[in-house]
């Protein structure tokens, strides 16, 4: 892929775990997001078996109502399955050895290390949080959306510290939204780019382009 292709698959990953609108919807089902994926996932999944699987279910949104009863029950509902789509909730609160604060190691909270370091970088590079993630600036769908960023205007270097500082958690919400009996469109959303994120961090190793500082 290029980088084009990798911040246009970045953005769409984004759209796609956005709560579903009918917008959303009708362009899945037309089935031309899935054309750049086909061409590249063979790339991203060593067993034959699972990539079967993944294209079997090509096109598993179903209706929109349907849909977005399940976002709600996966991702907003308190009595659903509960599961965080923020960085910080999957963990320590801050890697602060000084901070006194009875809570500084516990997991689940907002606003922790992680959060404060996206809002940081959105400081230095001038960009303004949107209105929807003051609360979380380290949410996927916004870290989706910088990574698209990155691919069109930084180093590979620079990419892969993004990659290896911000989204080392998504093994982790993989294991949860597989642990929920998820919607099918939702669990291959989510394979997908943790498929994604293992081959671009494999092939950053590859062709030693180790992590380095952006800001």
């Amino acid at each position: 892929m290029t980088n084009r292709e990798k911040g246009y698959f970045c953005t769409l990953a984004a759209s796609l775990l956005a709560p579903p609108d009918r917008e959303m919807v009708g362009q899945v089902k037309q089935g031309r997001i899935w054309s750049l994926l086909e061409e590249n996932i063979g790339k991203w999944v060593g067993d034959p078996q699972l990539l079967a699987e993944l294209s079997a279910e090509k096109n598993p949104v179903g209706d929109l109502s349907a849909l977005q009863m399940e976002y709600e029950r996966l991702f907003g509902n308190l009595l659903g399955a509960k599961i965080s789509l923020v960085e910080s909730t999957y963990k320590p609160w801050t890697g602060d050895s000084g901070c006194a604060l009875a809570f500084a190691g516990d997991k689940g909270l907002l606003m922790g290390d992680a959060a404060l370091h996206m809002r940081e970088i959105f400081r230095q590079l001038s960009l303004e949080l949107p209105e929807e993630f003051r609360s979380s600036p380290d949410h996927l769908v916004l870290e989706l959306e910088f990574l698209s960023l990155l691919y069109n205007c930084a180093t590979q270097e620079q990419v892969q510290r993004f990659i290896t500082d911000h989204l080392d958690w998504i093994p982790d919400l993989k294991e949860q939204v597989d642990r929920a009996n998820p919607h099918p469109f939702y669990r291959k959303v989510i394979e997908l780019i943790n498929l994604f994120l293992v081959h671009e961090s494999k092939e950053a190793k590859d062709k030693g382009h180790g992590p380095k500082n952006f800001h």
